[in-house]
């Protein structure tokens, strides 16, 4: 009987642990206690949440491809700690979770996670994700792209240029410019941005958060 249930242990696919990194994504996330848990009980509390960096990597174990993670400063029923879970698809080794803002869970948070592995985000690219409700045309050196919603991510090769023009405009109007800079690039540093409509109307309708990353800072991979 042990060996059979071995067997469909096996064969059913064995829960393996991972390397998941946090990203706060204001400065009120990153002052919350949270806690990632493996399974019901326990857990590893999450140290040095940012809005601008991510965390050193906590080793968890999805359950069912599910991290779970815990808000001991909110509580539910029985004054247990809240809940919530973010799912992690196989295929992420190098997870990225990023936590946000939201009034209506339990728990005060929200997670989505992306695949941060340097095999897929490589250095010196640039990560796109457009966190606006509307698509958006990007201009970026002499690469035209389209920016979807839904937090999906768009990788942007530099192609070897170290200073780029870029530019974004809603895809149902690309004629009018909503933002134009140039942007430095470098074969060392890999840079995830977030494009979020603005808050101040002196700066624009769209801005900017963009977390860098050096491998020279780097310990290991």
């Amino acid at each position: 009987m042990t060996r059979l249930l071995f067997a469909l242990l096996f064969v059913g696919g064995v829960a393996r642990a991972l390397d998941v990194r946090f990203l706060a994504w204001d400065d009120q996330v990153a002052a919350r206690e949270v806690v990632a848990s493996s399974g019901k009980s326990g857990g590893k509390s999450i140290a040095d949440l940012h809005p601008l960096k991510r965390t050193e990597a906590v080793s968890v174990t999805p359950v069912e491809g599910q991290l779970l993670l815990r808000t001991p400063d909110r509580t539910v029923e029985d004054d247990k700690p809240a809940e919530m879970s973010v799912a992690l698809p196989e295929a992420f080794h190098r997870p990225l979770v990023i936590l946000l803002p939201d009034p209506k869970s339990p728990t005060g948070l929200r997670g989505f996670a992306l695949n941060d592995s340097p095999e897929g985000f490589t250095w010196g690219t640039f990560r796109m994700v457009n966190a606006t409700p509307k698509p958006l045309n990007l201009i970026f050196g002499k690469k035209r792209l389209r920016l979807p919603t839904g937090w999906k991510p768009v990788d942007v090769d530099p192609d070897g240029e170290t200073s780029l023009p870029v530019g974004l405009a809603l895809s149902e109007d690309p004629s009018t410019p909503l933002y134009t800079s140039r942007w430095s690039a470098s074969p060392d540093i890999r840079r995830l941005v977030f494009i979020m409509p603005g808050t101040d109307p002196r700066l624009g309708p769209l801005a900017m958060k963009i977390i860098p990353e050096d491998r020279r800072l780097v310990v290991s991979e």
